[in-house]
């Protein structure tokens, strides 16, 4: 089994409980499509038993890229990372429509927390913005400063229209913060292989496929990528509780990623980027 450090988990905890709640059928429907099963942390929204489906899927560390509409912006899940020290490692909202605001809680947050990345949805937050509008442009730069990742969800499931303009808006924030490392949640898709051309362009730029690289339409694209040229930027996500993450990290041993890329894939490319 390798190690692994899943970068997309919404665990069963605060806020969060109410998805375990409402989302059954969802789930089942996924699980279903994906040939998976429904585990039993996601019937019961049980934290221990998320825990210990963590271990068996071989999964050192997950990484929380919060979510603002789900009511939660990091403060309450910086607790389950003192609950269990080592397993959790959060990356708080950061909403650059705040101004000033944002920027300080960014300072506090590192002065106070030991937070390696943020995260930011664009197009799927209470008062959405455009991915290269200005207005974020103070965030980036001081992101960029800092050496932060930041965490984004892009598919066209995020956008209330599809919108294949918001590819374009990704690449001029690329172009314009060369150095800005960042994550790209959901694979990107459909317009995956526009992101995996930024990332052919940028080192910075990384690419969790999660649920978009198990059997949909250009899963492919995904595993080919993994050996070639997104070798040491492709990272390993569950999209948990969408998915199951035992099932999910036994699809992707097995997907056709090379063995000599796994370890890199799993763990090695996640453990670097978040100076592990």
């Amino acid at each position: 089994m390798y190690r692994k450090i899943d970068f997309r988990v919404r665990p069963p905890y605060g806020n969060y409980l109410a998805m375990f709640q409402k989302e059954q059928a969802h789930f089942a429907r996924l699980a279903d499509a994906f040939d998976m099963t429904v585990s039993e942390s996601q019937r019961t929204g049980s934290l221990e038993q998320f825990v210990m489906e963590m271990d068996e899927a071989g999964i050192d560390l997950s990484v929380v890229p919060v979510r603002k509409n789900l009511g939660e912006e990091g403060n309450e899940m910086f607790s389950l990372t003192k609950r269990y020290p080592g397993r959790f490692l959060v990356f708080p909202y950061a909403d650059p429509t705040e101004g000033e605001q944002v920027l300080e809680r960014i300072d506090r947050l590192v002065a106070e927390e030991d937070i390696r990345g943020v995260s930011a949805e664009p197009t799927f937050q209470p008062k959405p913005y455009a991915f290269d509008d200005p207005v974020a442009f103070p965030m980036y730069e001081k992101l960029q400063r800092e050496g932060l990742p930041l965490f984004i969800s892009y598919s066209a499931k995020l956008l209330p229209v599809v919108d294949p303009d918001t590819v374009r808006q990704l690449g001029v924030v690329i172009h314009q913060f060369p150095e800005l490392k960042v994550v790209v949640g959901h694979g990107g898709w459909p317009w995956h292989l526009e992101v995996m051309a930024m990332g052919f362009n940028s080192s910075n730029v990384y690419i969790v496929p999660d649920m978009y690289g198990l059997s949909g339409a250009g899963s492919q694209d995904y595993v080919k990528a993994a050996n070639t040229l997104m070798k040491r930027q492709m990272l390993f996500g569950t999209a948990y509780p969408i998915l199951n993450v035992i099932d999910t990290a036994r699809f992707y041993e097995t997907c056709g990623i090379k063995e000599s890329v796994l370890p890199d894939f799993f763990y090695n490319n996640a453990a670097k980027l978040l100076r592990l």
